[in-house]
């Protein structure tokens, strides 16, 4: 089970690449660097609040929900966006694309798919993007204010 969790979510490819984009965003010189953003900050911490929440709810029937990841999924669909659309934020606006694509919209989609999810994937899964989330956040508040 563990092991099917860990190939299904590429947690250690996925790992290393936010960490080395974190770090690269994070250690960029200041002239480099986007200006603090504060539609960016409102962006990860409303969804680094809700985000978590949805998934734990992934142990009911995702019918339950459906209007909830919409709106979640439209939410992060405007935060992805935005980020792509400022200058010199590239490192942060890939970061959100790839907790998306490769966190976010797989696991929907295999709740989805199953109707309900085992309480061991749902918390790999949240702490994965929970990490995501919080890389995203650093890099914000490391921005030029």
């Amino acid at each position: 089970m563990m092991k099917s969790l860990l190939l299904s979510l590429k947690t250690a490819p996925f790992s290393l690449l936010i960490g080395l984009l974190m770090a690269a965003s994070t250690t960029m010189l200041p002239s480099c660097m986007a200006p603090f953003d504060a539609m960016g900050t409102e962006n990860v911490n409303s969804i680094a609040t809700k985000l978590p929440a949805l998934m734990g709810k992934a142990t009911e029937a995702y019918t339950k929900h459906e209007a909830e990841v919409t709106s979640l999924t439209s939410d992060l669909d405007k935060a992805v966006s935005h980020a792509a659309s400022m200058k010199k934020n590239k490192e942060v606006a890939e970061s959100w694309r790839l907790l998306q694509t490769d966190l976010v919209a797989p696991f929907l989609a295999r709740w989805k798919d199953k109707g309900k999810l085992d309480k061991d994937f749902i918390k790999e899964a949240t702490t994965q993007v929970t990490k995501s989330l919080d890389a995203i956040k650093r890099a914000e508040m490391a921005k030029k204010k």
